[in-house]
């Protein structure tokens, strides 16, 4: 892949978005370490290779492909591994420090996960590819606006499964099936993933460091999604009262409910509902 390193803030956006790209940048073999504090947002891709990389005295193994980032007043050091590896291929994009939040609220970034899996590389690869080819245009000023939404897809990329995968097995196949159950019963408040992994023979331990080698978010996160979206679908698709909908999703307390509801959509319940109701007839 053939990528000049492109600096693209100087250029005006005629249609902007919320992720303005600021540099981007492909490192062929890249054999040495970073250590520093970053004033910036950054994805760092890595699609071959591996290393490590330590944040707030915990160390995470890069194994490509996979992602790690960097944010505002965090100190990082990462890096290839010694010799015989010695060196890995990254891409990388950053952003000004104020996408961070809006980052986080379009959950393409986990701030307790700096580092996750991609699982279709192909398709990262394919993204990367259009990116390089905007990076070569005649007049970069021209093409701001596509680097930028190539570049959203390029992350959003990182954190979707292969449409074309196998199906998984042992550990995964496991975190399949705990998720599974997890969707037919979201209408019991109790419902605990922890409680689901314990009949596998997973500690609380174990069953989070298998749950995030495949899941890009914590289960705890993930099965308020699911509650949140069934919540999201029954108040457009039906005309059930809000309270029903809560018991439906597994709130046994209205009000929290729509607390909650208010603090993930941006919307309370019956306001999402008069934004989004489907009309019949």
């Amino acid at each position: 892949m053939d990528f000049p390193i492109k600096h693209w803030a100087g250029f005006t956006r005629r249609h902007p978005g919320s992720f303005a790209v600021i540099n981007t940048n492909h490192l062929a073999a890249k054999d040495h370490w970073i250590r520093a504090t970053f004033e910036t947002c950054n994805f760092s891709l890595i699609l071959r290779g591996r290393g490590e990389f330590h944040r707030f005295g915990r160390v995470w193994p890069v194994e490509a492909p996979c992602v790690i980032t960097q944010w505002p007043g965090e100190r990082v050091d990462y890096g290839p591994l010694p010799l015989p590896h010695g060196t890995w291929e990254e891409l990388y994009l950053t952003y000004a420090a104020e996408t961070r939040p809006r980052f986080e609220a379009a959950r393409l970034l986990d701030p307790d996960r700096p580092v996750w899996p991609i699982r279709d590389l192909a398709e990262v690869r394919a993204q990367a590819e259009a990116l390089s080819r905007l990076a070569h245009a005649p007049e970069p000023a021209s093409v701001a606006d596509r680097v930028d939404r190539v570049a959203e897809q390029l992350i959003l990329a990182t954190w979707l499964p292969d449409s074309g995968e196998a199906a998984p097995a042992g550990d995964a196949a496991t975190v399949q099936a705990i998720l599974a159950e997890l969707r037919a019963r979201l209408a019991e408040p109790a419902l605990r993933p922890e409680s689901l992994a314990a009949r596998h023979g997973w500690s609380a331990s174990t069953f989070r460091r298998r749950w995030s080698a495949t899941q890009p978010e914590s289960p705890a996160r993930t099965l308020q999604g699911l509650r949140l979206q069934l919540a999201c679908r029954l108040l457009v698709e039906s005309t059930l009262p809000v309270r029903a909908i809560a018991t439906r999703a597994g709130f046994a307390d209205e009000f929290y409910f729509s607390r909650r509801f208010r603090r993930e959509l941006g919307l309370a319940p019956r306001a999402y509902r008069r934004a989004y109701l489907l009309r019949r007839g």
